[in-house]
Parts: C-alpha cells; structure tokens; sequence
C-alpha cells in the first residue's frame, strides 16, 4: 500500500500541471477552455492508471489484517518455488469457538494474533509465518524438523492473557519435511500430522517422534 501512496506523486504533478497550463492560457491565449479540453484526458488517464494500481496492491495484499503474518498465498507462492528440502509445520489453535463464547470475537482475534506473534518468535531469518485461514497457520523453514520442534514448544509454552484472564496456549502442530516445489503435497502431508495430534489432545507432532503434548 505504501507504493501506492508513493504514486500519488504522479497525480499531484498532473494536477499542477494541469492547473498551470489553464493559466497560461488563460492570460497568454485567452483560450482556457480549449486547452484544458485538450489537456483532461491525459490528466484523467493518469489518475486512472492510479486507481488501477491501487486495486491492484489492495488484491495482492501479503499481510492478514488480524495477525499482521502474511497471508495463505504467499506461503503456498513460496513452498512452490522454493528448491531444496524445508520444514513444513502446520499448526491449529484448538477450541477457539469456546474462545469466542467466552470472550466473544474480539477475544478470538486476541488469540491468533498472539499465536501469530509467537510463530514469528519461533521463526527465524528467512523463515515464512503465514495465517492460511481461520485458526490454522504455517511455519515453513530451512532448519531441521528437531529444530522447528524445539523453537515451537518453547514460544508455545507460556499462556496468554485475554481481558486480564490468564488462558493456555493450545495447539495441535504437524511437522514434516517436504522437497519444495509443490505447495498442496507439503500442507497436505503436515496437516495429515496435525490431526493426529488433535486425535491425541493437542501437542506437537512429527514423522520421526509420537505426540508431544503441550503445556494444558
């Protein structure tokens, strides 16, 4: 959005312009009329250009509004380029309807934005988070699958406080190891895990480990 603000610029030069020009014409020619109707359509083909750049940037938003992680598509975008084995962990925020019931909407969206928060400090350089949508979110790294494990389970660990009420941090993760190049078989595959850790109450799961449950 902010290119988009940048492109101003061009408006606010067009319009000076414009404005210019209808004043030499009017004092020098005598001619206003004529030459600003000569001028307007440039000058409404570069606000229009602008308009279609801001619509543009507004449907290729990369952050959720409500977690400021990015968005779904920019975590499948990745996983399909990236080359070289990654670590997929896909994670679910168990009972966020209860969530809502007790603490209404404003308390569900507390909650993924902390969890988003905690993903970010479980990342790090060159990392990906990303929300894929509703209470389900992606961490896609280089590192090992140990490593994710290890940095999930200590970010995850702590509660979160909602309204000044203490309440734990719970998760159901997949973590697998994919080749890259194809997003659907890489969440696929860590979603499959994560319902397995979801069938086991929660908790961190990966190919090479049984449930880990986390902290209740």
């Amino acid at each position: 959005m902010a290119a988009a603000v940048n492109g101003l610029l061009p408006i606010v030069l067009a319009d000076v312009l414009l404005a210019v020009a209808a004043l030499v014409a009017d004092r020098v020619l005598g001619a206003a009329g004529p030459v600003l109707a000569a001028l307007l359509p440039a000058h409404a083909a570069v606000v229009g250009a602008w308009f279609v750049r801001v619509r543009a940037e507004l449907a290729e938003a990369r952050r959720d509004p409500v977690t400021d992680v990015f968005v779904r598509r920019v975590a499948e975008r990745h996983l399909d380029r990236v080359r070289g084995p990654v670590t997929v962990a896909l994670l679910d925020a168990d009972d966020l309807r209860g969530i809502n019931t007790r603490f209404g909407h404003a308390g569900g969206d507390a909650l993924l934005a902390a969890l988003g928060q905690r993903l970010c400090w479980a990342a790090v350089a060159g990392d990906v988070v990303a929300r894929l949508g509703g209470d389900e979110f992606v961490l896609i790294s280089r590192r090992p699958v140990v490593a994710v494990h290890r940095g999930l389970l200590a970010a995850l660990a702590a509660p979160v406080t909602l309204f000044g009420v203490v309440v734990p941090m719970r998760v159901s993760v997949g973590i697998c190891r994919s080749a890259g190049g194809e997003h659907r078989r890489a969440l696929a595959r860590a979603d499959r895990l994560m319902y397995v850790a979801k069938r086991h109450g929660g908790g961190i799961v990966h190919l090479s480990s049984p449930p880990v449950n986390a902290p209740r």
